[in-house]
């Protein structure tokens, strides 16, 4: 049977044509054919709906279920008649055009001030002073057009949020000029604060006090203060008390010494670690007059660490440290150090190659040592047993925490202070006239003692003391050390002043040496 070209035109491969199954089937029903002529097109029902507005899709849909209906005829003009008309309907159906679709309608929202009221838009939103259509966002510094919706929607967005936190630990400005008050307030405080810190940072490193007691005393001030805002907020440890001394407070001061140093003439005091380590160690202090306590001051100018103490190296260490600091040498006007050879030495010491650089420098020996030497030369003349009898006397008491007990009663039996007796230092100049007069002091209750001791043990260290004490001569030369001694001592003290003495040194050097 020949098909129409309307039927070849929606004709799917595969299934069996649905015009065959309705020969088959006469008596099946129009609206059965309706749907199956509808899944052959592909023409969905509702778009039939949208079409069926048309006069030209309602007619051509008409033909259509026509032409399904007369399918059954089986004459051949018939077919003849449905394949022309199939193939206007065709034509019709392609030429046809879908109605174009209707735009919508957009409303322009424009700002609402109920919106500064809401809670969750009223910390960050505000009106846009140039368009009312648009919303200014605070925390993102953008603009933006919508209704309330379009806020509440920003307001979630992931780059707003992060903006919104990060701004709730910013100070606002306009906040704070309005509290400018408050704001000097706890500004003027924090300085309060920080001076303490610097204060308690100071007084720990001149008195050489160890770092650990900042890790107490902070409480301890916010206990006995409990009334004070400035105690409460001490917040000090030893690792902020280490980096204020060394990082700030030291560096400041060594600035500040260099600025100096650079504008006036000064002088250079050198002398040798005496420490048991074995690094060695130079120390180089500045002497200068400081116009603004208006009295001379000495400075740490550096400590430095040298291999070996040579002359050649302590000067170059020496030259070393002015020139990092940019202090020109001709400021330095004058030198001190000891009266060692390698010191004081005419032709290789360290005087000797000063003297190279500038021929006018002022070099000055330390006189409280030459003072010393000399009284370590004059002692020679006393018989050396009297200096080991000091030495003795001190050995064999103190080392004993049970004679100290018992030299304690015989104080008490012969009515003498209850002193402790004294070492003799080497290298401490002033200590041998303290020793000299507390054995003098101690005299009777020492030698009733030593008599007891050896009456009652036989000890030859006891013994050997003893007979020194039975000699008249012992007694004699401490007396004498007693009388020499402190006026030595008090020289060497008028040398070691710290204040300015040059009015007393000449008149009491005539003195000493007897010359007036």
């Amino acid at each position: 049977m020949k098909q129409s070209k309307l039927q070849q035109f929606f004709k799917k491969p595969g299934p069996p044509d649905e015009t065959d199954k309705r020969q088959e089937n006469p008596n099946k029903p129009t609206e059965e054919l309706h749907e199956v002529t509808e899944v052959q097109t592909g023409i969905n029902p509702d778009s039939r709906a949208n079409l069926g507005s048309d006069k030209n899709s309602r007619n051509c849909d008409q033909d259509m279920i026509s032409l399904g209906e007369e399918s059954g005829s089986s004459t051949e003009s018939s077919e003849s008649e449905e394949s022309d008309s199939d193939d206007e309907c065709v034509d019709e159906r392609m030429n046809v055009k879908a109605k174009p679709k209707k735009k919508k309608t957009h409303y322009k929202h424009k700002f609402n001030s109920d919106w500064l009221s809401d809670k969750d838009l009223q910390k960050w939103i505000r009106k846009d002073e140039k368009d009312s259509t648009r919303f200014m966002c605070l925390v993102c510094n953008k603009s933006y057009i919508g209704g309330k919706t379009h806020a509440l929607r920003h307001s979630k967005n992931k780059f707003h949020v992060k903006n919104f936190e990060a701004k709730q630990h910013t100070t606002d400005l306009a906040n704070l000029c309005s509290s400018n008050v408050e704001f000097k307030k706890s500004v003027m405080l924090q300085k309060s604060v920080e001076n303490a810190e610097l204060k308690l940072s100071g007084f720990i490193a001149e008195h050489n006090l160890p770092f650990r007691v900042m890790e107490h005393l902070p409480g301890l001030l916010k206990n006995v203060f409990p009334d004070s805002v400035i105690a409460g907020k001490i917040t000090c440890g030893r690792d902020k008390t280490r980096n204020i001394i060394v990082k700030k407070m030291a560096a400041d001061a060594d600035q500040a010494l260099s600025e100096k140093l650079q504008k006036c003439k000064f002088s250079i005091l050198l002398d040798e670690s005496t420490d048991k380590s074995v690094d060695k160690s130079m120390a180089v202090v500045a002497r200068f007059w400081c116009p603004q306590l208006k009295r001379v001051c000495d400075r740490l100018l550096g400590l430095v660490e040298v291999p070996s103490a040579t002359a050649q190296i302590m000067k170059g260490e020496v030259d070393k440290l002015l020139s990092v600091r940019n202090i020109p040498k001709e400021n330095c006007i004058g030198f001190g150090w000891d009266n060692a050879s390698v010191n004081m030495g005419e032709v290789t010491g360290l005087k000797a190659l000063v003297k190279i650089d500038n021929p006018y420098v002022i070099v000055v020996g330390c006189v409280c040592h030459s003072l010393a030497l000399c009284a370590s030369y004059a002692s020679k003349e006393i018989p050396l047993e009297f200096d080991e009898f000091v030495r003795d006397v001190y050995n064999y008491i103190q080392h004993s925490p049970k004679r100290i007990a018992a030299y304690a009663e015989f104080q008490g039996i012969t009515d003498t202070k209850n002193h402790r007796l004294l070492k003799v230092c080497d290298v401490r100049w002033l200590s041998l006239e303290s020793v000299v007069m507390r054995i003098l002091e101690q005299w009777r209750a020492l030698k009733v003692y030593f008599y007891e001791e050896f009456k009652a043990i036989k000890s030859a260290s006891a013994e050997k003391v003893l007979k020194m004490m039975e000699n008249v001569y012992t007694k004699l030369y401490l007396q004498f050390l007693g009388f020499i001694l402190p006026q030595v001592n008090k020289l060497n003290i008028l040398f070691q002043a710290e204040g300015v003495r040059l009015h007393c040194l000449c008149n009491e050097s005539l003195r000493y040496l007897g010359l007036s």
